[in-house]
């Protein structure tokens, strides 16, 4: 089976199923030569790899995108998996469930896209899937519609196109074999012909299409990742963790592995000063927070502002501006109330303690996560879905129903789940013994 693969994790990757027997193609001369000549060929891959938004890890989009997956997970471990079957390409009449401020939502066989658009007809509509945005836990679609077979592709245009063998509004963005170009004709026919039929409902799925796979590497799968990158080419500790901050980062990290034959023993304290000092945020700056779950959904918390920050910890604060219920707590949530969080990189939960504004603790939501992951400007981690909370001195893991429905759906391994249940428990257990602590000082025999 072929690949190719580009991006932050090119190299690491590569090596992994090189060794795995998966053949190369269409990879980098840099990669090539890494690779000792291996993956300089022109032939079509199998499985397109790419890097996911935000450099989080790797999207993987082919028929056997899954099995693949299932193979780098076995040597990187702690990795979330999305696995989206037989939607990336796929051509569906579309059904507008609503209008937003940059486009609209469309239904998809139960799923929702969105197709971004300042102008859209209330008719049905073919559109195609070119991927999934986590932002708002969408597949992303477009009215652009490309059909491939082999060498040969046609591409939808608009009405005002016509050309032989091809339906009034599709043109030849390339042909091939005579077989190649009659399937595209084929398929261009048949989708317009389900598009005007009144017996094919809006939302259907009309052309299926290839697999789509997330990799979501968390802070521990990185140095696993540097580890496979070493066997090509001399890496820096903290490559993949850097690098994956973002492109700011790269002249660092380019910086420190040209100068560290000259440097071997020195490097690494360098480096670790380097990044305490101008990689993690400083005392009163604003951070993001990006609490991204294996099933594919992303939230950012509202805005924090960092009160301490060295190489160890971050502790930040924000501010609550709306009223409900604090999930988990089951207390009153009030405008004014305060939210401080200590985010520890070498701990796979962190915690936040909340205050009423007169300074009279709410409780304590501990969220069991890979370790995070700190920038200047952002903190992010892979949440686990299992919490433990403490209110009054009561202590509870909540949400394990959801980790044992990740588990059940692979978005997660089995590594993963033993580590974040046993995690919650050793966590569990300690706010226990503090809450009786503190109850016995209150209350001498």
């Amino acid at each position: 089976m072929k690949f190719t693969v580009s991006g932050v994790y090119s190299s690491a990757i590569s090596k992994i199923l090189v060794d795995k027997g998966y053949e190369p193609t269409r990879l980098s001369n840099t990669i090539v030569q890494r690779l000792g000549g291996m993956g300089g060929g022109e032939d079509e891959p199998d499985i397109v790899i790419r890097d996911m938004s935000r450099w989080q890890g790797v999207v993987l989009i082919g028929d056997a995108a899954k099995s693949l997956a299932n193979d780098v997970l076995q040597e990187v471990g702690d990795a979330a998996m999305l696995y989206l079957p037989h939607v990336y390409g796929a051509v569906y009449k579309a059904s507008v469930i609503e209008r937003v401020r940059n486009g609209v939502i469309v239904d998809l066989e139960g799923r929702k896209g969105l197709l971004k658009t300042h102008r859209y007809d209330a008719e049905a509509e073919l559109v195609q899937v070119t991927g999934y945005a986590r932002s708002v836990s969408k597949l992303l679609v477009t009215d652009s519609i490309k059909i491939r077979s082999g060498g040969a592709e046609a591409n939808r245009w608009g009405r005002n196109a016509f050309e032989s063998e091809l339906p009034p509004g599709w043109r030849w963005k390339r042909r091939a074999s005579d077989e190649e170009n009659t399937d595209v004709a084929g398929k261009a026919n048949d989708l317009e012909d389900m598009l005007e039929s009144p017996e094919v409902p809006e939302g259907r799925c009309l052309l299926q299409g290839k697999d789509y796979v997330e990799l979501v590497f968390g802070y521990e799968v990185k140095p696993v990742l540097d580890a496979w990158r070493r066997k090509l080419v001399p890496t820096i500790n903290g490559h993949h963790y850097l690098k994956s901050l973002g492109p700011e980062y790269s002249a660092l990290v380019d910086f420190a592995e040209r100068v560290q034959p000259l440097l071997p023993e020195k490097l690494d304290d360098i480096l670790a000063e380097t990044i305490a000092k101008g990689v993690y945020p400083r005392n009163s700056e604003e951070i993001r927070i990006f609490h991204m779950k294996p099933n594919g959904t992303d939230i950012e918390r509202s805005p924090a502002y960092v009160l301490h920050s060295d190489n160890k910890v971050v502790v930040a604060k924000r501010s609550i501006r709306s009223a409900g219920k604090y999930d988990g707590l089951e207390v009153d949530k009030r405008p004014g109330d305060r939210a401080i969080s200590e985010f520890r990189v070498d701990e796979w939960y962190y915690a936040t303690n909340y205050f009423r504004r007169d300074g009279s603790p709410i409780g304590r939501y501990v969220n069991i996560c890979t370790p995070p992951e700190i920038s200047k400007s952002f903190i992010r981690y892979i949440d686990l879905y299992v919490d433990v909370v403490e209110v009054n001195g009561n202590v509870r893991i909540i949400d394990k129903d959801q980790l044992d429905e990740a588990l059940e759906n692979g978005h997660i391994t089995q590594k993963m789940y033993d580590k974040s249940l046993k995690t919650a428990e050793e966590v569990a257990e300690s706010l226990t013994k503090a809450a009786e602590a503190e109850t016995m000082n209150e209350h001498p025999t």
